[in-house]
């Protein structure tokens, strides 16, 4: 595989005078007619190229600090010429130049690798930043670079002799065109009339865009370079020069001095040279000129015609050997990098041709005229001036990752149009990869790129993929706010806050003096909150710290982020690393995940906790005043940004999310299908599992009472079990009865009917349908047909979850009309959706005889795999098999120890048993293998049934019983795998949200 990324080998110290907006021609203080001047000095040029080199060869030596104590990337200049007045009398310009090079080039990395630190030694020992500032040509490179304003991205500081450049991620203008990287220049080159212009990062997104979109249309072939004739002789336009330029190719010989009868245009351009080195000239300006002429539908570059008088002169022939010539056009356009969006991946397509110049009858001179024709995508220079952090060096971008970049193939639909033919790579398979940590890698062979897994070969990969995550957390940009209040993340000028409690409670029960401790460390901060976890550095992504206790993150006003790392051994060597490492990746977290634009920074602190101080003189670092939370509106904005990145990871308060923000999709969800509410009285709504249809059905008895005001008695729910019926009674005041109560009672004030888990209802008890048809549809007395809009009757089921095979007195499939099927919404982690995914897919294989070809048909594979992908977030789904009892139930004791430790709690947790007579057998095991687990001050272990789950015990009953209701961590417990277990793996996984862990004794076929 070739490298996307080098390290720049050939790529010089060359900086112009013009802006890197618009290159050679046209720009004030630059010879708007010529880019190469027809006689340069061969010294200067000599000079220039070996500057060049050296300039190279120190760009390669750039290296990040590894001493600097700050948790950045660090990248160490050398010395350095600062101040207005020193560097202006500087008499060295090669060192002048250097010096502001490695400054740009090295500020162009750290803007496209989340920002950091650039540190200078001061060459001037007077030198004061205050009184001195930086230099005219450094402020101007700074804002070439950033046109829309440097102090956005940069601040200096001068310790001792030491300047400082604090770097800010670079974040999209979102005013303009959305450039998601900083280059210096694109080295893209098109024609615009009479000049060759190196596109600004702007033009050359539009460029990149369009020639994606003809590709997209099937219209990246293009027709080779043919002009037409202008049939009118009394009208001239630009034509009538490619036209001129057309016949001038076909000719072989032409006279010294003979004038042309065309100017140069948008497709000709002439060249003169008189300098004794032509070759090197020609190779040297080439690829300006093929680049701009093929990205700007084709065009002749004519050698050895002057531009002014449009006379023929040509290369004088003891100048030009014209084979060798044409050998080094074709080596050195051969080495242009190109970008296809195309399948045929063609070359430049090019033509050369030596003509013969006469005089006076005698070879006197060749011209050479380099015919190029339109290209389908586009054609680089050289590979684009950007820079990226790359092996701790700064390190220049190749054309195949900086276009990927530049059209935000980041994104899901970006990516599947750029590089995959099967959707699924990315819409699947990308998204779980990032979330597990193990990256997509865009492979390079034979011209064709594709994804793979693998470890990223670039450091932006890892950007590339948090984004494509982003794109999937869309939803919680909209419901930020709302989960800051969900978790009562507010701020106050009272106190600062300690979450989440049931962490903070059990790590301050435990741990005697850590609550005063850490008041001590955050005073004087008084507004704000602090984040507690066991290990920040997992919730990052990072490798957990065993001899760490905790972690928390201080995000206060008018303060730094602080991270303080609670530690217990005092001869631990590893906590500065380990600090460092968690707080730069946490800040890069917040801008490539979280998506935060503002200045931020993350201060490591550590803390042996028995000494309750820091370590002496261990991070001493200072950051400018900007990086300080300045006000309650930028906390809010940098929490937001916190909870997107907490979404996408596996921890307390990542489940805490999950949990809200589950309920805010629901709630959605039901909006949606409260719509419906007006006109279809009677429905019937298929849900699939994942879809939490009983959130579902009591918000939408909400939505009756508020629509239709009705009285709370007037409204009511009816389902099968008489767990999942308390439940439901905790949480609306409408009634609710199970199916047995429904068919017993009278109802004479009820109007509307909502019914729940009637999949799994029976006709033991009569013809319930009818009867709820009666009371939401009764008989209009003395008429001969129905009120049709009296009540609402809506029937919730989910059909691939029956636990009977008995007659369950719905009407058939076909005859379930109107009829609304929910499989949007799937409302549990990524990891449990899996299972249900494949789960239903077997069953849709190898369907059971009781499920009718209408019910199986309402699962759509690749509907139900977009769905997951965006709304489900991580989580933790384990199986184990093969277990004897005691086995089992010491995994169980084991992991809920672990999760106790964490700060989850009993109320988090149900056990459930494939058959209802499993329970007993299991309780008294559990409760032993619970006592023989230190629980280190646990709460004793005592287990519920269904009915009470929502109070704070674990829930150890049946799936039957615990229909309908939800637990965050789910054990389903089986004591043999038979055929029919894989309709109960199914039951498992749709009653849990983001853990869930499956257990079997003896032998698992599956």
């Amino acid at each position: 595989l070739p490298q996307w990324v080098n390290v720049m080998k050939t790529g010089g110290v060359w900086q112009s005078s013009c802006s890197s907006q618009a290159d050679i021609k046209g720009q004030q203080g630059c010879d708007r007619r010529k880019t190469f001047r027809p006689e340069p000095h061969v010294e200067l040029k000599q000079q220039e190229e070996k500057e060049e080199h050296q300039g190279a060869a120190e760009m390669e030596s750039l290296k990040t600090d590894m001493e600097m104590l700050y948790p950045e990337i660090t990248v160490e200049v050398g010395r350095v010429t600062f101040g207005e007045e020193n560097r202006r009398k500087m008499t060295d310009s090669y060192l002048k130049r250097t010096e502001n090079s490695k400054i740009i080039r090295a500020t162009c990395a750290l803007l496209n690798s989340g920002g950091g630190v650039i540190k200078a030694e001061i060459g001037d020992k007077t030198y004061s930043y205050r009184c001195h500032g930086l230099g005219q040509d450094l402020e101007t490179s700074f804002q070439k670079l950033l046109p829309s304003g440097s102090q956005k991205y940069l601040d200096y500081m001068q310790q001792g002799h030491n300047l400082l450049i604090f770097v800010k991620s670079w974040s999209p203008d979102v005013f303009s065109l959305p450039l998601r990287i900083c280059s210096l220049r694109s080295n893209l080159y098109q024609r615009a009339v009479t000049s060759t212009i190196n596109l600004s990062a702007s033009s050359a997104l539009e460029l990149l865009r369009e020639k994606q979109s003809r590709s997209q249309r099937g219209r990246s072939r293009v027709k080779e370079l043919h002009a037409q004739k202008v049939l009118d002789r009394n009208i001239q336009e630009e034509e009538d020069m490619r036209m001129s330029a057309l016949e001038f190719f076909k000719k072989d010989t032409f006279m010294y001095k003979e004038k042309l009868n065309f100017t140069e245009s948008t497709h000709v351009e002439f060249k003169r040279f008189t300098t004794k080195k032509i070759v090197p000239r020609i190779k040297e300006m080439l690829p300006h000129y093929v680049s701009a002429f093929a990205n700007t539908l084709g065009g002749y570059l004519i050698i050895g015609v002057d531009d002014k008088s449009k006379e023929v002169f040509g290369c004088k022939i003891e100048k030009v050997n014209p084979d060798l010539l044409k050998k080094e056009i074709e080596n050195c356009i051969e080495k242009l990098p190109t970008f296809h969006f195309c399948c045929e991946k063609p070359k430049v397509n090019f033509t050369t041709k030596i003509l013969n110049v006469y005089q006076k009858g005698v070879l006197y001179s060749y011209v050479c005229v380099v015919r190029v024709e339109p290209f389908c995508c586009v054609v680089f220079t050289e590979a684009p001036d950007s820079w990226i952090m790359r092996d701790n060096a700064v390190t220049r971008l190749m054309a195949e990752p900086w276009v990927a970049m530049m059209l935000d193939i980041q994104s899901g639909e970006g990516a599947r149009r750029l590089f995959c033919d099967d959707p699924s790579l990315i819409a699947f398979p990308c998204t779980r990869a990032a979330r597990n940590g193990n990256f997509i890698v865009l492979a390079y062979e034979e011209g064709v790129l594709s994804l793979q897994t693998g470890k990223p070969i670039v450091p932006w990969l890892d950007s590339f993929l948090l984004m494509m995550w982003q794109e999937y957390l869309q939803y919680a940009f909209v419901h930020v706010s709302n989960l800051l209040l969900s978790l009562e993340f507010s701020v106050t000028q009272e106190e600062i806050q300690f979450k989440p409690e049931s962490l903070c409670k059990k790590l301050f029960s435990d741990h005697k003096g850590l609550e005063e401790l850490m008041k001590m460390q955050i005073y004087p901060c008084s507004q704000g909150i602090v984040i507690f976890s066991r290990s920040w550095a997992s919730d990052v992504g990072l490798r957990k710290e065993q001899n760490v206790l905790c972690d928390a993150l201080l995000i206060a006003v008018n303060s730094p982020l602080v991270l303080y790392t609670i530690f217990i051994d005092p001869t631990w060597m590893g906590g500065l690393a380990y600090a460092r490492s968690t707080a730069h990746q946490l800040k890069q977290k917040l801008g490539t995940v979280g998506g935060y634009t503002g200045k931020v920074c993350v201060l490591p602190r550590l803390i042996h906790l028995p000494s309750r101080q820091c370590r002496p003189g261990e991070i001493p670092v200072h950051y400018p005043q900007s990086y300080r939370l300045a006000n309650e509106d930028e906390m809010e904005d940098l929490l937001q940004a916190l909870i997107v990145v907490l979404l996408g990871s596996r921890s307390l308060l990542s489940d805490q999310l999950g949990f809200e923000f589950f309920n805010l999709l629901i709630a959605e969800q039901c909006e949606l299908l409260s719509e419906s509410l007006q006109e279809t009285r009677e429905l019937f709504i298929h849900c699939l599992p994942g879809t939490r249809k009983t959130a579902l059905a009591i918000k939408i008895m909400e939505k009756i009472k508020d629509l239709f005001h009705c009285k709370p008695k007037e409204i009511l729910y009816v389902c099968e079990s008489d767990s999942l019926k308390d439940y439901v009674v905790q949480q609306t005041t409408c009634q609710a009865v199970t199916q047995k109560t429904f068919m017993q009672g009278e109802f004479l004030k009820i109007k509307h009917i909502v019914m729940d888990e009637t999949e799994n209802f029976c006709s033991k008890y009569g013809d319930w349908y009818m009867k709820a048809r009666s009371i939401t549809h009764p008989k209009v007395k003395g008429a001969g047909s129905e009120n049709l809009h009296h009540g609402i009757l809506w029937l919730f089921l989910d059909p691939f979850q029956v636990h009977h095979a008995d007659i369950n007195g719905l009407p058939p499939p076909s005859a379930q009309f109107p009829r609304k099927t929910v499989s949007s919404g799937i409302h549990c982690a990524l990891e449990i959706a899996m299972v249900m995914k494949e789960e239903m897919k077997r069953i849709q294989e190898n369907p059971p005889s009781n499920m009718s070809p209408e019910t199986l048909a309402l699962f759509r594979e690749a509907a139900f795999k977009e769905a997951m992908c965006a709304q489900a977030l991580p989580g933790v789904c384990e199986t184990k098999t093969n277990l004897t009892t005691e086995q089992m139930v010491k995994y169980v004791a084991e992991r809920c120890h672990s999760l106790f430790q964490c700060g989850y709690l009993p109320k988090d947790i149900a056990i459930l048993c494939r058959r209802g007579e499993d329970r007993g057998r299991y309780e008294l095991a559990l409760l032993k293998a619970m006592e023989l687990i230190e629980t280190g001050g646990a709460t004793e272990v005592v287990f519920s049934q269904a009915a009470d789950v929502l109070g704070s015990h674990i829930v150890l009953d049946s799936i039957q019983q615990f229909s309908g209701l939800k637990r965050s961590i789910v054990f389903g417990l089986s004591p043999e795998c038979a055929l029919l277990e894989e309709f109960h793996k199914l039951c498992f996984a749709s009653r849990a949200i983001k853990h869930l862990y499956l257990l079997y004794e003896k032998r698992a076929d599956f």
